[in-house]
């Protein structure tokens, strides 16, 4: 899997500092996690490349086991601990998919697992994570408050595992770019999710390392957009949070978090996107191509919607990263 050319463009990188280290670690990764994880399919969406007058991929990472892209991060970081002789204890935050990822590698390699969720996390994925009997604890109003407290928890005998501030969970999400740049090595334009920001952080390392002139763009809720002020601020800053539908992007992120110096670096821009066209494009990837996606992972199709983005006559890839939908709003994707 790891093949001549790869290698290749890592030689030439030896002396790109950071980024020859985050390829090499997305690669290893990428072995790692093998076993474990799905590559996911890129498909080619016929009705919105004319929709859109672009030639239109889809990364479906809502096929990915447990529902999204979280897993990758989540064994990488596990199968590494474990390869250092680690056997402890598993604390981690999340507002519903990173748990449902961490629930999940627990179970499969033996490690005892605390899920701190706050008291607003989604029910159907509350109860997609107590399958895997875990221990879980609910704490604080929302993600920060939540964060906190495993944060305190981590003190005391627990190994935290962030959703996003950590190289090697960042290194688990770029294997996304990895496989894009296999599948589509052309590619003009990829537009990514971001909440804390460790998907684009991966994808966008690897990718601009590995295809020429490919641009990379972020895409937020502006009910919960900390990375785009942070970017304007050119600090990391803290930002009222509001209730979104793409709720696996909400919370501030932390204040020495790896990810903001990730997204300065690799990351071309940051749009923001309403409420109402994020319940738009989960309602057109259901009507056009059959996708249920869950809002966050709807995200870079509402900045299409609202034409924030320019991808006119580009091949453009949008990252789908999940499909964990709450069964209450089925309903709304097949209303008129």
């Amino acid at each position: 899997d790891l093949s001549y050319l790869i290698y290749f463009r890592l030689f030439l990188h030896v002396f790109n500092g950071l980024n020859c280290l985050m390829l090499r670690e997305i690669l290893i990764a990428r072995r790692r996690i093998k076993p474990y994880v799905l590559d996911t399919p890129i498909i080619r969406s016929i009705a919105l490349s004319k929709r859109f007058e672009s030639e239109i991929f889809l990364k479906l990472e809502n096929f990915q086991i447990t529902g999204s892209f979280k897993v990758r991060g989540v064994f990488n970081k596990l199968l590494k601990l474990r390869e250092k002789g680690f056997r402890g204890r598993i604390v981690t935050v999340s507002t519903g998919n990173h748990g449902l990822a961490v629930a999940y590698a627990s179970s499969v390699l033996g490690y005892e697992s605390l899920i701190i969720l706050p008291k607003n996390v989604v029910g159907y994925k509350l109860e997609r994570i107590k399958l895997f009997g875990v221990n879980i604890d609910f704490h604080g109003s929302n993600y920060d408050e939540a964060e906190s407290y495993a944060r305190e928890l981590a003190s005391k005998g627990y190994e935290f595992i962030s959703p996003y501030n950590d190289l090697d969970v960042i290194a688990g999400q770029g294997t996304i770019g990895y496989e894009i740049a296999r599948d589509v090595p052309n590619i003009d334009i990829v537009i990514v999710p971001v909440g804390g920001g460790g998907l684009i952080s991966g994808i966008a390392s690897y990718l601009k390392e590995t295809i020429k002139d490919v641009k990379v763009i972020g895409v937020q809720s502006e009910a919960s957009a900390p990375m785009f002020y942070s970017l304007k601020a050119d600090r990391i800053v803290k930002v009222d949070l509001k209730p979104s539908i793409a709720d696996g992007l909400h919370g501030n992120i932390e204040d020495d978090s790896i990810t903001f110096d990730f997204v300065k670096k690799y990351v071309d821009e940051i749009v923001l996107v309403a409420e109402d066209s994020i319940k738009e494009a989960m309602k057109m990837l259901y009507r056009y191509e059959g996708q249920i996606v869950e809002g966050s992972g709807a995200v870079p199709l509402s900045a299409i919607l609202e034409d924030k983005i320019n991808i006119k006559g580009k091949k453009t890839l949008l990252v789908l990263s999940g499909g964990n939908i709450d069964p209450l709003h089925l309903r709304f994707l097949m209303e008129d």
